[in-house]
């Protein structure tokens, strides 16, 4: 009778693999991650994160401009792809998942961004009122004036992200 060996070519690495993260609870947070400090006076002293939850979902005098989900909405199949890709890579042995979740984190986080500052704007306009405000304040002229959710960029001047579980 012959010898039989059995030869782990990665089967064992990959079990661990999605034994941790099923466990660990393995995600990266995308956005305004609020660090409880107020505002200035001219924004009422909100934080900035309760700003951006304003600005999201709306309040009794604000119109909701989805900016957050819009992005994640329009990205979803980029994301998607973007994550069996660096999975994939996380199988290979040639990234860590830590450095999956920072790199889909710096993506996603510029994606938000540019969903504000670039391209079509968010709806629904700026009230008459908001853009006399703007205009009066602003040196840059009248484009920043107009675009919804620009005024002094303290949000999108926020917007980041987080990793959880990842390891190193």
């Amino acid at each position: 009778m012959g010898k039989i060996t059995d030869k782990d070519k990665g089967w064992n690495r990959l079990q661990d693999l999605a034994k941790r993260l099923a466990s660990e609870d393995v995600h990266v947070r995308v956005g305004v991650l609020d660090d409880g400090r107020a505002g200035s006076e001219d924004h009422g002293g909100i934080t900035t994160g309760q700003l951006a939850v304003a600005m999201e979902f709306g309040t009794a005098t604000i119109p909701a401009r989805s900016w957050v989900g819009l992005t994640f909405d329009r990205a979803r199949t980029e994301v998607q792809a973007d994550m069996r890709t660096l999975l994939g890579h996380i199988v290979d042995g040639k990234i860590t998942v830590d450095k999956a979740l920072n790199v889909l984190g710096a993506k996603y986080s510029a994606t938000v961004k540019n969903t504000v500052t670039q391209g079509e704007q968010i709806p629904p306009p700026n009230a008459p009122s908001t853009i006399a405000r703007k205009l009066a304040k602003t040196r840059e002229g009248a484009s920043n004036a107009v675009r919804t959710l620009i005024d002094t960029g303290r949000m999108i001047g926020a917007v980041t992200w987080a990793t959880f579980g990842g390891g190193k």
